[in-house]
């Protein structure tokens, strides 16, 4: 029996950095990011979103601009968007800036007054 503990510990003793930095990378695995799952509700979201509109507004051909981001993609609404090289200046702006692909980020047209239909 303490031939077996003793093999255990010699054992141990060789491993120990081993286990140490498993055991360090999974606590940090298992940390909190920090961040919250609904962005939105801390107000992150808005000015990530209300920095986009001023960006893509300065572009030209965009005109006003506003957009919408969620985990899952992008909305944008402008005034340019009828023209092809504003859709794709566009979403090349946002994916710069938000790492999304293409084909998560849909760009519509902003109806003539800019405001909500009565």
């Amino acid at each position: 029996m303490a031939e077996r503990r003793e093999a255990f510990r010699e054992r141990l003793d060789r491993w120990k950095y081993v286990l140490l930095v498993a055991a360090v990378g999974l606590g940090l695995l298992l940390w909190p990011a920090g961040g919250s799952a609904a962005p939105v509700e801390t107000g992150a979201s808005l000015t990530e979103e209300a920095r986009l509109e001023a960006l893509l507004s300065s572009m030209e051909g965009v005109g006003r601009s506003k957009v919408l981001l969620s985990e899952n993609g992008a909305a944008v609404i402008c005034q340019g968007a009828d023209s092809g090289t504003v859709r794709l200046d566009i979403t090349e702006a946002m994916r710069c800036y938000t790492g999304l692909g293409a084909d998560r980020i849909v760009i519509f047209k902003m109806n003539e007054n800019g405001r909500e239909p009565s």
